[in-house]
């Protein structure tokens, strides 16, 4: 399996959702996890009418940042001690990319 990419979930009142999306590492740099993050962001904001999409990484994990960037998104700042993983609190780092701004 090459990876997932999708919508992980869905704020209705603010007309805005979440992605995420993992990787093989064997296929990293081959730019498949830009070409399909820009293909969900495509069928959010054409399709679905979104405002506003956002994705998260875990800190220390700037390849992943730099995946959101490449597609548009803009980073946005640090969730301190956001996520429980694996018996320890991990900080996420939030890039989000309005309707607007996305370049179809």
């Amino acid at each position: 399996m090459i990876g997932t990419c999708g919508f992980t979930s869905f704020n209705f009142e603010a007309n805005s959702a979440e992605v995420g999306y993992v990787l093989n590492r064997k296929r990293w740099g081959e730019e498949i996890a830009p070409e399909a993050l820009r293909a969900v962001l495509r069928f959010g904001f054409t399709y679905l009418d979104l405002h506003r999409i956002e994705a998260h990484y875990i800190v220390g994990n700037e390849k992943s940042l730099r995946v959101m960037q490449k597609v548009g998104m803009k980073y946005e700042g640090i969730l301190r001690d956001f996520m429980y993983v694996k018996g320890d609190y991990v900080s996420v780092g939030v890039a989000a990319i309005l309707a607007n701004e996305f370049d179809r």
